[in-house]
């Protein structure tokens, strides 16, 4: 059993890791490309473009007649770090078993088309505790048919605030 707590971060604090506002700004980058109130697309947030960030980043894709997300890649590291996999699994389940408020977060961020952030406090059944930044860039695709294709982008990344949020 995990206890979870989740805070909702109005952005990214300033003693974030570089690494981390590198994504950020290579996402921005590339919405600067799109028109406005638009998210890029998969076309310029490309695996070269985001090439750095490749085993840390995860996919959830909308699947608009369940009303749902599907986890269509889930990032190496997170697969390291927790020792299971949740790909082809919906967010749900990650919800359900770690307490946390992953569904939740990904709409909001595809609905408001843009990044958002998580400060995640995690507690396992032995009272070990975990912490990251939680960072979510809304995206889009189109599938075979060439109909649009919502997708966010996850990362998690190690992080203890250096003052408590």
């Amino acid at each position: 059993m995990y206890d979870s707590a989740e805070i909702e971060l109005d952005g990214l604090a300033e003693d974030v890791d570089q690494n981390v506002v590198a994504l950020v700004d290579a996402w921005l980058e590339a919405s600067a490309q799109c028109t406005e109130n638009d998210v890029p697309p998969r076309s310029v947030l490309t695996a070269e473009r985001l090439g750095k960030w490749r085993d840390d980043i995860s996919i959830y894709e909308f699947q608009p007649v369940k009303n749902d997300f599907l986890v269509r890649i889930d990032a190496p590291s997170i697969i390291t770090l927790s020792g299971e996999s949740f790909q082809g699994t919906t967010p749900r389940e990650i919800d359900l078993k770690y307490g946390t408020n992953l569904m939740g977060a990904l709409f909001r961020t595809m609905n408001e088309k843009r990044p958002t952030f998580q400060y995640v406090n995690l507690i396992n059944a032995y009272g070990k505790q975990r912490h990251w930044l939680r960072v979510l860039l809304p995206t889009r695709t189109v599938d075979q048919f060439n109909d649009p294709v919502h997708q966010v982008l996850g990362a998690r990344f190690n992080y203890e605030p250096v003052h408590y949020i």
